[in-house]
């Protein structure tokens, strides 16, 4: 017998490494969709030749977490602020003397702000409202009508609309003296 030694492979050289190029990216993304339609297909195909109880059972399966998840947005429903400024309005105190104040939520500094109270009939302005909870509490003290005479100390506030200059939006928190949804 005769003893064979094995030659050692030796290491391959270093390709240089490829540039990312506009065609490259196009080919990669093209090969990407294709495996995914053929897989896809693959799985399709599977399904159609299935037995009928492990379609039934898929149905099931499709139904109920179509119901879950269905039935998790109706139970949580976004409660976040849906107006554009981010405008929250905040009534407490008595039901037969409610306090209102007018909170902004959002992350940006209003600017030139006019509050109208009961359709313009009163007013009260000022120049900023703080971002992130700055709030502006709405008394007869703060309200005036367009000639500069205070509101009523029994003043029943019915509508609030806030007009923000910047940035730019009107937002009614308060119509017939509900809030608007």
């Amino acid at each position: 017998m005769r003893a064979v030694s094995a030659s050692r492979l030796q290491p391959l050289p270093d390709e240089p490494p490829q540039k990312m190029t506009k065609e490259r990216l196009q080919e990669g993304a093209a090969d990407t969709i294709l495996n995914t339609f053929s897989i896809l297909g693959e799985v399709v195909e599977d399904f159609k030749n299935s037995d009928r109880f492990f379609k039934y059972k898929a149905m099931v399966i499709t139904l109920w977490l179509a119901l879950s998840v269905g039935a998790f947005g109706v139970a949580c429903p976004s409660s976040g602020v849906t107006n554009d400024i981010e405008a929250v309005l905040v009534v407490s105190g008595e039901t037969n003397a409610p306090i209102y104040m007018v909170k902004n939520d959002s992350s940006d500094v209003w600017q030139d702000v006019e509050i109208l109270v009961n359709g313009g009939a009163y007013r009260s302005t000022m120049t900023q409202l703080a971002a992130e909870g700055g709030s502006a509490t709405l008394s007869a003290a703060v309200l005036f009508d367009a000639e500069g005479k205070r509101a009523p100390a029994r003043l029943n506030i019915t509508d609030i609309v806030v007009k923000v200059r910047e940035p730019e939006a009107e937002v009614e928190l308060l119509k017939g003296g509900v809030k608007p949804q």
